[in-house]
């Protein structure tokens, strides 16, 4: 039972941006929060309820936003991803110093994740030798030697471009 849903949790996992919201959405929490806070110190209490705190609200509930729609929906993970970066990047100097650095910071690596994450996946690497055919040693072709121009060579011979 365990097994099974550890093996769901890791299909869904692969089938999204997963870390990418994983930061972004830490990244919301820590810039919306600070501004709507109180710090008892004894019988004085400290509050950084500025200009900055409705802009941080503004701010924050997009990132938590987008950082939800990159699990919820992976197609639009390129647009979340951009918007993610571009209202971190803002958060930076309209609210507290973008959460005093660590949420503009979890942000940006989150959307830049989210940018860069494909579902497709990976093409195996062609042998730049493939067994069975001897290496060439010659490093030289000699001018005028027949060669196909779109580059379907056989693999006896090498095309190399000549300065001019």
């Amino acid at each position: 039972m365990l097994l099974t849903l550890w093996r769901l949790s890791t299909t869904w996992r692969r089938g999204r941006p997963f870390w990418a919201g994983l930061f972004v959405i830490p990244g919301a929490l820590i810039i919306l929060f600070p501004p709507f806070s109180n710090l008892k110190l004894g019988d004085a209490v400290i509050s950084m309820s500025t200009i900055g705190g409705m802009s941080s609200l503004l701010i924050g509930a997009l990132l938590l936003v987008c950082g939800l729609s990159m699990w919820v929906q992976p197609r639009f993970r390129l647009a979340a991803g951009i918007v993610s970066v571009l209202l971190s990047l803002v958060a930076l100097v309209v609210t507290n110093l973008g959460g005093f650095i660590l949420g503009t910071l979890f942000s940006l690596l989150g959307g830049s994740l989210a940018i860069a994450w494909t579902d497709e996946p990976k093409k195996p690497k062609k042998a730049k030798h493939p067994e069975g055919t001897p290496e060439d040693t010659s490093g030289d072709v000699a001018e005028g030697t027949p060669g196909d121009v779109h580059g379907d060579t056989g693999p006896d011979t090498t095309q190399r471009v000549q300065p001019t």
